[in-house]
């Protein structure tokens, strides 16, 4: 079935890649550079990802709080587009489920956008986050000394999504180590920032894993009922 997306951003760039992203994962993409005309198509029209290029902040905000208050958008994802982690305060109390960073890859944007798709309960692709949590506690280590406590929720040979249980810069996470349940084995791995939503969960995928690490997580997974080794982000 064929999705439908509303794009709001005036760099050529940004909207040449999100088209051909969409384009790969059947999501029609219609294009405003004016916020008004956002506004528009939000009120005319349903969608079921609102993505939104902060680098026009005003904008930005001005079509995820449209997008909040009408019944046509009230199944819709929003997903920023964020130019730094410090523009990340526009989504606050607005229609944004999703925050990707820049400089945005294809591979990026693609595992966003299917992961913030994931997290309508109610869309006709529910069944794919019906998925028994994981509850695996980790370590995220970002640079110099900085570490947090999470939990993994979801995870893959690819990668994780994980819950945060205290404020560290998502940007700055740089590896990950857990134990896996009913296993005395270490794992650790550098990782990469995929996506994060305001409710203090990111997906992180593997980066530079040993051998041995990806030995002993596609041996556990192998062993686990399918609705529990689909990863929510990463893979």
């Amino acid at each position: 079935m064929v999705l439908h997306s509303l794009l709001f951003s005036r760099d050529q760039e940004i909207v040449a890649l999100v088209v051909e992203v969409l384009k790969g994962l059947d999501i029609e993409v219609t294009h405003c550079s004016l916020a008004q005309d956002a506004v528009k198509k939000l009120a005319g029209a349903s969608f079921d990802a609102i993505l939104v290029d902060n680098s026009d902040a005003r904008g930005a905000v001005e079509i995820l709080w449209a997008a909040k208050s009408l019944p046509s958008c009230e199944q819709s994802i929003g997903v920023v587009l964020a130019a730094s982690r410090n523009s990340i305060g526009l989504a606050d109390g607005a229609r944004s489920h999703m925050v990707l960073y820049r400089p945005l890859s294809a591979d990026r944007l693609r595992n966003g956008v299917k992961s913030a798709l994931k997290l309508r309960s109610d869309s006709e692709d529910a069944r794919e986050s019906q998925r028994a949590p994981t509850k695996i506690p980790a370590t995220l280590r970002g640079a110099g000394q900085d570490e947090a406590l999470a939990f993994i929720i979801n995870l893959s040979a690819g990668g994780a999504a994980l819950h945060v249980g205290r404020s560290i810069p998502s940007s700055s996470i740089q590896s990950i180590e857990f134990f896996l349940p009913n296993s005395a084995e270490n794992l650790t791995s550098p990782v990469e920032l995929v996506w994060r939503d305001v409710e203090g969960r990111v997906g992180l995928r593997f980066t530079g894993a040993s051998a041995a690490f990806s030995e002993t997580l596609d041996k556990w997974l192998s062993g686990q009922p399918a609705s529990q080794s689909a990863a929510k982000a990463g893979a």
